[in-house]
């Protein structure tokens, strides 16, 4: 029999250490991730696609310039936009930062735009953000676990 493809795997995950820090006591702050498909990751991999080698340039004959346009915050940020489903961030004004919805088969997906995800994503501090891509790593093993190219 062929292989037949299931629904992608979600996870919900406690931010632990962002509660910790940031002194949480009400309610555990938590983000569901779903396992990447295909077109995510071939939208991720588009992220590294300019390359540029130059040799011998005319200053220095032996000189090798390799340029590659890459910044890996934008990655983490894509692949949240792409992968993060649920998150009860709350924002300055006491509203869910990342809203959601329930989409295909009853899991949750975001109901922002792009521009609105990088608007929120943007009001996060720094390791909280840093700590949700470990989740989203946690769940796509090919873009962050133990084997994967961020580590």
């Amino acid at each position: 029999m062929p292989i037949k493809l299931l629904s992608p795997i979600y996870k919900t995950f406690e931010l632990t250490r962002a509660d910790l820090k940031y002194g949480n006591e009400g309610e555990t702050t938590t983000v569901t991730i779903k396992q990447a498909r295909q077109h995510e990751h071939q939208r991720r991999q588009d992220l590294f696609k300019r390359l540029e080698r130059q040799w011998n340039t005319a200053d220095d004959p032996n000189d090798i310039h390799l340029v590659q346009e890459v910044s890996m915050v934008e990655v983490y940020r894509e692949e949240a936009r792409m992968t993060m489903v649920e998150c009860n961030i709350m924002g300055p004004d006491d509203k869910i930062l990342f809203t959601s919805r329930s989409g295909k088969e009853g899991h949750p997906e975001l109901a922002m735009s792009k521009q609105q995800f990088d608007e929120a994503w943007g009001q996060l501090f720094p390791d909280i953000a840093e700590e949700i891509v470990e989740k989203i790593h946690d769940v796509n093993l090919l873009w962050g676990g133990p084997q994967g190219e961020a580590v």
